[in-house]
């Protein structure tokens, strides 16, 4: 039975120690942790706590991991990763890493939703993260959050409340993902897939801000949600997001920033509105009236930056814009969707009218850069009064009596191999053509690549008259942009020959980790050798898969979309082992990624990596029949062992 061994915390008997926080010294120090996108199924599938790994690094438990000292934490949600919406099984790990908690308490993190926290709107708005998130402390036997243990009270609701620390006012604000199509992930029985990165709000939320903002002139204001404005940090402009940040689903033109207002969030008479920008119009329009901000920061998540200092749409991490002070703090994750894991730490200083924003990084992965402090990315910004700070907050216990807390293991993790960085590759498209046999001649280039053009290469085995490319799960051949936006049909096939049967193994593939892409033929996280492709009329991966044992010999895979006998298929040696229903009509190249053999397609940092030998791939713009397939898994098989 799953969680069979959840423990109660009835009584805790031993207070621990002071929750580092505020400094009791004159100058009075009042310090904001601020994450967001843990994404914390990705990563634990594959070893990685990562929002355990971060509080443990805080307080001082990792070596060679400096740490800081926090009052509270504001999270900007995506605690879940699924292109599907999350489960207990979700929330029941979420607390367990919380718990890794030793010198705060679970009361100290406020946190808002993101679109990968959202269910199917007919499952209720908001129940995932009401229960599991909890802002209001309303389910504190799951969430861990009682009401009365909060060191700043919260008055409002799960989409919008609000809590105020000394002259500061915190306005939290929910992202409606469970709303809907194309706005959000729609009903249950459509049982549609992805994350629908577009961000939403209600109208009733708007006006709610609005007035808070407009009753609240006198404090420090600072606003978190999922998304960012339009416009303002890295990649928030219309179109920036896609594909280089988030998938299409929902909406690609407004993927990476606060997009759609709901006008009446009603399944029965939905309305919105796309693109509205109400936010970023009132912002304008105080700033000009008034000649000062409305507020002084808005901080945000959503989009996994590729690194501190990244730059897209002549944006990046701390920008300032109505006088306003935007913030980007994503990601915590390693490995949804590839990301250089940091968050940020801001400042207040009692009696100060400035903030400082620092950057830690939570691995070693940028650049070579180790863990702590990234001074280049730290930056002061303005507030509009000077800060008064709260009274240090008391120690308390990290959880009440009567939380659940599971020891048990999310799942059989994944064997941890860390993204690789990729650099700019030679392109290796040249040499395949549309017509004929459809191999990609990735040997003989190999072979010919005498000056080192082709990044990350594989080592090229040769035995009697054939040859093969060798991985060691670190490498991967990047073959380089083909576009499929006309393609109605799809053969892709490879023989492979490996000894191990590690969970998430890429063969051939043109999609990036963590967002729907076009195809992969793949050893996959079941551990299943499986083609699967994209159904953007269905809103799914479309899978074909096949598992097996034997895996010490060539086999020859081979992946086919028909769009004309609407399936999926997945053949081993020219037979065929299974398929599945496809409905689109062409296929979804919108992300626009590269064709890449041995690992998943992104440009930045690349996973999903295989070990073994890889040989003769070959790719067609039609259906091979069956007798085709049967007759070149006879024709083409390696003579080497």
């Amino acid at each position: 039975m799953p969680f069979a061994r959840i423990l109660f915390l009835i009584l805790i008997l031993t207070p621990l120690p002071r929750a580092q926080s505020a400094d009791e010294s004159p100058s009075k120090t009042f310090r904001v942790w601020a994450t967001s996108c843990a994404h914390v199924p990705a990563d634990i599938r594959r070893g990685r706590e990562s929002l355990a790994d971060v509080i443990r690094q805080s307080e001082g438990l990792v070596k060679d991991a400096p740490a800081f000292e926090w009052d509270i934490m504001i999270d900007a949600g995506d605690l879940s990763a699924h292109q599907h919406p999350p489960g207990d099984r979700d929330g029941y790990e979420l607390i367990r890493q919380y718990h890794a908690m030793r010198k705060h308490r679970r009361e100290q993190i406020y946190n808002v939703p993101g679109n990968h926290d959202a269910p199917y709107y007919d499952h209720g708005a908001g129940t995932w993260f009401q229960k599991w998130g909890d802002p209001l402390g309303r389910h504190t036997e799951f969430s861990g959050v009682d009401s009365e243990r909060r060191p700043f009270p919260v008055e409002g609701t799960w989409e919008r409340y609000r809590f105020q620390a000394g002259n500061m006012l915190f306005l939290m604000l929910a992202d409606r993902n469970d709303a809907p199509e194309p706005v959000g992930r729609g009903h249950s029985k459509d049982g549609r897939s992805g994350g629908y990165p577009a961000g939403a709000v209600t109208r009733a939320t708007f006006d709610w801000w609005k007035q808070q903002v407009l009753d609240n002139q006198d404090k420090i204001i600072v606003t978190m949600h999922h998304h960012a404005l339009r416009d303002t940090t890295i990649a928030s402009g219309r179109g920036e997001g896609n594909p280089r940040y988030h998938g299409a689903s929902g909406g690609a033109e407004g993927s990476s920033y606060l997009y759609y207002l709901i006008e009446n969030d009603d399944p029965d008479d939905f309305q919105f509105i796309s693109d509205a920008h109400v936010f970023e119009a009132f912002l304008d329009n105080f700033h000009k009236q008034h000649g000062r901000g409305a507020i002084d920061l808005w901080v945000a998540g959503h989009t996994h930056v590729h690194g501190p200092e990244d730059n897209w749409g002549d944006k990046t991490i701390t920008e300032t814009r109505w006088g306003v002070g935007f913030l980007q703090v994503a990601a915590l994750t390693r490995h949804h969707g590839g990301s250089h894991p940091m968050s940020r730490l801001l400042t207040f200083v009692d009696g100060a009218s400035t903030i400082k924003a620092d950057v830690y990084l939570h691995d070693d992965s940028y650049e070579g850069n180790p863990i702590g402090w990234y001074d280049a990315a730290s930056g002061t910004l303005p507030l509009r009064h000077r800060f008064v700070a709260p009274p240090p907050i008391k120690s308390l216990p990290p959880f009440p009596p009567g939380t659940r807390i599971t020891d048990e293991p999310y799942g059989k993790p994944a064997p941890s191999r860390p993204l690789q960085n990729a650099s700019a590759s030679a392109d290796l498209t040249q040499r395949w053509k549309t017509s004929g046999q459809g191999t990609l001649h990735l040997e003989a280039l190999l072979k010919a690549d005498k000056d080192n053009r082709i990044d990350r290469k594989p080592s090229l085995w040769t035995g009697d008259s054939t040859s093969a490319l060798e991985f060691d799960g670190n490498q991967r051949m990047l073959v380089g942009s083909i576009k499929m936006e006309d393609w109605t049909d799809l053969t892709v096939s490879a023989w492979i020959n490996t000894s191990k049967q590690s969970p998430g193994m890429r063969v051939v593939s043109k999609d990036n980790i963590g967002t729907p892409g076009n195809f992969m033929l793949w050893h996959d996280l079941k551990e299943s050798w499986t083609m699967q492709a994209w159904d953007d009329k269905a809103r799914r991966w479309q899978t074909a898969s096949w598992h097996s044992h034997d895996v010490r010999r060539w086999h020859l895979l081979t992946g086919v979309v028909d769009s004309n006998r609407k399936k999926v298929s997945l053949f081993v040696d020219g037979q065929q082992k299974a398929e599945s229903p496809w409905t689109a009509g062409s296929l979804d190249d919108s992300d626009m990624t590269d064709l890449v053999v041995g690992a998943d397609s992104n440009n930045q940092r690349f996973g999903h990596v295989f070990v073994g030998m890889i040989h003769d791939v070959r790719l067609y713009p039609r259906a091979l029949t069956a007798d085709e397939i049967t007759d070149l898994f006879s024709t083409s098989a390696p003579t080497m062992k």
